[in-house]
């Protein structure tokens, strides 16, 4: 990753791929929180939370793994080559580009190959299904993104790095008082 961003040599620290994962597992953990909650509240969804209480910290890294490998890296790498090309450097808004960007083939492809298989009848529900999906991929992988921008950006600088533990606890504590207050207003 340092080679393909740029950098000669690696600062100790935690390393931009564990920092996106990181966050990823705060994130994912608000999102199917908010998910099962939505679940819960229909006759059959009971059953699903202790399913979802037993198998969700081994889904929960393998999805965040999977994402940061296959979709948060290649794109801050995208956004950082998209700066440099541009002479404007590496700045937060060439990521958001890039990843935003980067929701056209992981959106797309799958949508339009749903859309060639269910015929012409259904397209509108099924773009609609995509724009969902886009929507949910964009809210778990934006912060993830801004937050390994940051780690390479300050690896970069010689300015230290937050430990992951840092991240899983303080991405908690705020999760725990977002939940609460939604809890609260409910």
């Amino acid at each position: 990753m340092a080679q393909l961003l740029g950098r000669r040599e690696a600062r100790v620290g935690a390393a931009p791929s564990s920092v996106s994962i990181a966050v990823l597992c705060v994130v994912i953990t608000a999102l199917a929180l908010a998910w099962t909650g939505r679940l819960a509240s229909l006759p059959t969804g009971g059953a699903l939370l202790p399913l979802t209480l037993v198998v969700g910290l081994p889904v929960l890294l393998g999805a965040s793994a999977l994402l940061t490998a296959a979709y948060i890296l290649p794109t801050v790498a995208l956004g950082h080559w998209f700066g440099r090309l541009s002479g404007h450097g590496r700045r937060w808004w060439w990521v958001a580009v890039s990843t935003a960007l980067g929701l056209l083939p992981a959106v797309g492809v799958p949508t339009m190959a749903r859309m060639s298989q269910s015929g012409i009848h259904e397209w509108r529900q099924l773009a609609m299904d995509g724009l969902l999906f886009a929507g949910v991929l964009w809210a778990a992988s934006a912060p993830a993104s801004f937050a390994v921008h940051m780690t390479v950006l300050r690896e970069d600088a010689g300015r230290p790095v937050r430990p992951v533990g840092d991240i899983l606890l303080w991405g908690t504590l705020g999760l725990s008082i977002e939940l609460t207050a939604l809890l609260a207003y409910f």
